[in-house]
């Protein structure tokens, strides 16, 4: 497979999806502030700002000085420049990327609180994109949430305008998913200890959630489970998935590696060693089928074939987190406790053969063939990912949950988080569904 048709599949989601890339002759370049770039949040900025950037455009910059990755992150004492650039490059080995200078021609998007254009500010929970100086109160570093926040909605930003600054600022904090400022860290606890997780679905919103909350913490025990192979058009929407988990498709087209190998490699490489991985689908797994009461902690349903979410319900499961996105830009962060009214089953129906937010997806039809298939932008999984784990941290946090049970970002005009109930769907399966048994399978987990 030559270079033209490796960036042809590369993008071919996102034409399918918007219609259009960003220019790949206009170099983003992504400049910092210097005495904040050590700081654990500005760096969890640069990260997501570079894996996001580089896996929408082939042409990135780094105009910010080297120094070594803060310690409280996977990758301590690592140059950040070797590290991004090495990651960039593994995602997409046909891009143009490089650290240099600020040149006339570059676009700049500048993480921190100064410069006067385009400005990508985040701490603590709080986010903050527009022009400079960004408004945002310090607050104790640790908490990268705001940050990774501030990213997606400068992404959406860029594609929405490209190459265009912007005029109208955003606020927004993803505590409580509203769009104030919040003066509150709610006893943040840096790397907190989150139990046993079930993702059900390692796609782009899977994988995004495992790398975010990889970000925030190592002190979890993941079990991944997932039929599906990689392919080129799924390394835009991964923060994780590589070129080298691919193949020649021409050749190979049922795809390249596991999305749990790629997945589990990922965690081996940031320090968790205690990783299940299963390449099946979730009704012929023996981890979902045969797991004892009271596990997991929490189940991750980032899938949405072969009646996943009937599988789910039936199975009694504990809390559940995951997120959705639409074809209109939109990403929607869902939480479903036990006991609650509604369950997924009530949001996406089994009996419905189209839902209106499939995971990390819009159904799109192949004109010659008529085949459906998943097209999505990249900052939509990005976000759907980051609002997964950010849900999840907040669990044992004291006062949770800080919004209702639905939370909306809209990104197709100017930002919009809106956060609602989910009521229960009349006649859903779940109501014959046991209650004493429910009770019974999820008594001992961590958030019972």
């Amino acid at each position: 497979m030559d270079s033209n048709e490796w960036l042809k599949r590369w993008n071919d989601r996102t034409l399918r999806y918007a219609h259009r890339c960003l220019d790949p002759a206009h170099p983003i370049a992504i400049s910092c502030d210097r005495e904040r770039l050590s700081r654990f949040d500005t760096q969890i900025a640069l990260l997501s700002a570079t894996n996001l950037f580089g896996r929408m455009s082939p042409n990135v910059v780094l105009a910010f000085e080297d120094a070594p990755i803060n310690a409280a992150l996977p990758w301590p004492g690592t140059s950040l420049h070797t590290h991004i650039l090495s990651g960039m490059r593994a995602a997409n080995p046909f891009g143009t990327y490089q650290a240099r200078d600020l040149s006339p021609m570059d676009f700049r998007i500048h993480i921190g609180r100064g410069h006067e254009g385009f400005v990508v500010d985040g701490t603590g929970w709080n986010a903050y994109v527009g022009p400079g100086p960004s408004p945002l109160p310090e607050q104790r570093d640790g908490n990268g949430f705001g940050a990774a926040l501030a990213v997606v909605v400068a992404a959406a930003q860029l594609f929405r305008n490209p190459f265009n600054q912007i005029t109208k600022p955003f606020i927004g904090n993803a505590l409580d998913w509203s769009d104030t400022v919040t003066h509150h860290e709610h006893d943040f606890v840096h790397a907190p200890d989150i139990g046993r997780i079930h993702f059900i679905g390692l796609g782009s919103v899977g994988s995004a959630a495992l790398y975010y909350l990889g970000l925030a913490t190592r002190s979890f025990i993941p079990t991944l489970i997932d039929m599906d192979r990689i392919k080129i058009h799924n390394l835009t929407r991964s923060p994780i998935f590589i070129a080298a988990d691919c193949v020649d498709e021409t050749k190979y087209p049922e795809g390249g590696v596991y999305k749990v190998a790629a997945a589990r490699r990922f965690l081996n490489e940031i320090g968790i060693s205690d990783v299940v991985s299963d390449p099946a689908a979730l009704h012929q797994s023996v981890y979902w089928r045969e797991r004892e009461a009271g596990t997991p902690d929490i189940v991750v349903s980032a899938a949405n074939e072969h009646d996943v979410r009937y599988h789910i319900e039936m199975g009694y499961p504990p809390v559940q987190v995951y997120a959705t996105t639409g074809k209109n830009w939109q990403v929607a962060l869902l939480r479903h406790h036990p006991g609650d009214d509604a369950c997924s089953m009530c949001v996406f129906p089994p009996e419905r053969s189209k839902i209106p937010m499939a995971c990390a997806t819009d159904h799109v039809t192949v004109p010659e063939t008529g085949e459906q298939i998943d097209a999505a932008l990249p900052f939509l999984s990005f976000g759907a990912g980051l609002m997964t784990a950010a849900e999840i941290v907040k669990l044992a946090l004291p006062g949770f949950p800080f919004s209702r049970a639905r939370v909306n970002l809209n990104l197709r005009t100017d930002p919009i988080m809106t956060a609602t109930p989910i009521p229960h769907r009349t006649g859903c399966t779940c109501e014959q569904r046991n209650k004493a048994v429910h009770l019974q399978m999820f008594t001992g987990s961590r958030y019972a």
